[in-house]
């Protein structure tokens, strides 16, 4: 070599920021714990049909990008707890939220592909569909307050896809994903 320095190649692993670091129990189950504590916030009476489910917005995050941190088991405990925080019959967040689960880790490997907003266009059913199952079991087992605006929460819910992923990518130090698709 005669003392020039070659260019530096483009390495073949991805390094730096290109490599997100794994999630780790403690990042799910307090993002979960956080995302709980927003959705049973006392929020004002007139604008609780709003309210979005963050609950279920952040296990979605995680069904995901860390899948076997947050599964069917984390989402039938996690909705449980929320039907004892809002004093439904028991059972009903949790059968929803498992079938959400379970339909998200169906097309998990498909959503890999998009970018976030690609992801919220496919994702924007399940938040309101969620709602109507809580909704439809809660009529067939008697629940005498059956509002049919809380639909509007899984809409909200579903509007907050991309900020939600541009908050938990950066927390858990996860490479950006707004405008970027993955190549392969």
């Amino acid at each position: 070599m005669n003392g020039k320095s070659a260019a530096p190649s483009k390495p073949l692993i991805p390094q730096g920021e290109q490599l997100a670091r794994p999630a780790t129990r403690t990042m799910v189950f307090g993002s979960l714990a956080v995302a709980f504590l927003l959705t049973v916030l006392p929020w004002p009476q007139a604008a609780l049909w709003l309210v979005p489910d963050f609950a279920l917005l952040v296990l979605i995050y995680w069904n995901i990008n860390a899948p076997r941190l947050a599964a069917l088991g984390v989402a039938f405990t996690l909705g449980l707890v929320m039907d004892a925080a809002h004093g439904l019959l028991f059972g009903l967040h949790a059968l929803s939220y498992c079938v959400a689960t379970f339909v998200v880790l169906m097309l998990r490997r498909r959503l890999d592909f998009f970018t976030v907003k690609g992801q919220a266009l496919h994702l924007a059913p399940i938040f309101p569909l969620q709602e109507a199952l809580v909704l439809l079991l809660g009529l067939a087992y008697g629940q005498a307050q059956i509002d049919w605006r809380y639909l509007a929460a899984g809409l909200v819910t579903a509007a907050l896809w991309v900020p939600a992923c541009f908050v938990l990518d950066r927390l858990s130090g996860r490479p950006t994903r707004l405008d970027k698709v993955r190549s392969g």
